[in-house]
C-alpha cells in the first residue's frame, strides 16, 4: 500500500518565534529611528521665537461700579532666531491683565510662518465690554487710582503653539507661554485714551507645563 506524500506543516512554535523576531525588528528600526531624529534636534539646537511688545494703545477707556470698557491695541514684533530652523506658529492667544485680572483676550487666528532668521510685526485688536462685574472691587478701585494719576500698569500674556521645523527632518512642537510684565501705559487729559511708555519690553517664556 502506498502512503500519501507527507507535508511539511509549520508549528504554531515556528510561527510565534517568526512574530517575536519581526515585532523586535520593527521596535529596533523604530528606537533607532527616533535616537537619529533626536540627535539631529540635539545637533541643531533649536531656538524657541523671541517676543517683544513694541506698542500697547487704550481708547474709549471707561472705569466705573457698573462699567469697565475699552479697546486695547498690542504691538507685537516675534524673531525667530534659528539659522537652520523655520517657526511656525498658531493657537496663539492674548490677554491683557491689570494684576491678576483678565480685563480682554482675543486670539490671533491665522498661522504665522517665520522663516530662517527673520522677524514679523503685528498688531492684535482687544476689546472690553461691560466687565466691571467679574472685576474685584478692590482691584477695581485700585485700577480707577492710577487712572487718575494718569499712569495704569497693564500686563500681556500669551499662549502659542510652535512647530519646528528643519528640511527632510519630521517637525516637532511645544507650547510657550510668553509673560510681557510692567507696561506703564499713559492717558491723556481726556483719560480715555492712552499710549504706552517707553520703547517697548522683552517678554519672558516658559514652556507649558503638559
Amino acid at each position: 500500500m502506498e502512503h500519501p506524500p507527507t507535508r511539511n506543516i509549520p508549528t504554531r512554535s515556528s510561527d510565534i518565534g517568526f512574530v517575536r523576531r519581526l515585532t523586535l525588528t520593527v521596535v529596533t528600526i523604530f528606537v533607532i529611528f527616533m535616537a537619529i531624529i533626536g540627535i539631529a534636534w540635539f545637533v541643531m539646537h533649536p531656538h524657541d521665537p523671541s517676543f517683544t511688545v513694541t506698542s500697547l494703545s487704550v481708547s474709549n477707556f471707561t472705569v466705573s461700579d457698573s462699567q469697565l470698557t475699552g479697546v486695547f491695541e498690542a504691538g507685537l514684533t516675534i524673531t525667530n532666531k534659528n539659522k537652520k530652523i523655520q517657526l511656525i506658529l498658531d493657537n496663539f492667544g492674548v490677554v491683557i491683565l491689570y494684576g491678576e485680572t483678565v480685563l480682554s483676550e482675543a486670539e490671533v487666528q491665522q498661522p504665522i510662518l517665520l522663516v530662517k532668521m527673520s522677524n514679523k510685526s503685528m498688531k492684535v485688536d482687544l476689546v472690553t465690554t461691560n466687565s466691571a462685574k467679574f472685576v474685584h472691587k478692590v482691584v477695581q478701585e485700585n485700577l480707577v487710582e492710577e487712572w487718575n494719576k494718569g499712569v495704569v500698569n497693564f500686563d500681556v500674556k500669551m499662549v502659542v503653539r510652535v512647530g519646528f521645523e528643519a528640511g527632510i527632518w519630521p517637525s516637532k512642537e511645544k507650547t510657550l507661554c510668553v509673560s510681557c510684565g510692567d507696561l506703564d501705559v499713559e492717558f491723556y487729559s481726556t483719560k480715555d485714551t492712552g499710549k504706552l511708555l517707553g520703547i517697548g519690553k522683552n517678554c519672558n517664556i516658559v514652556e507649558a507645563k503638559p
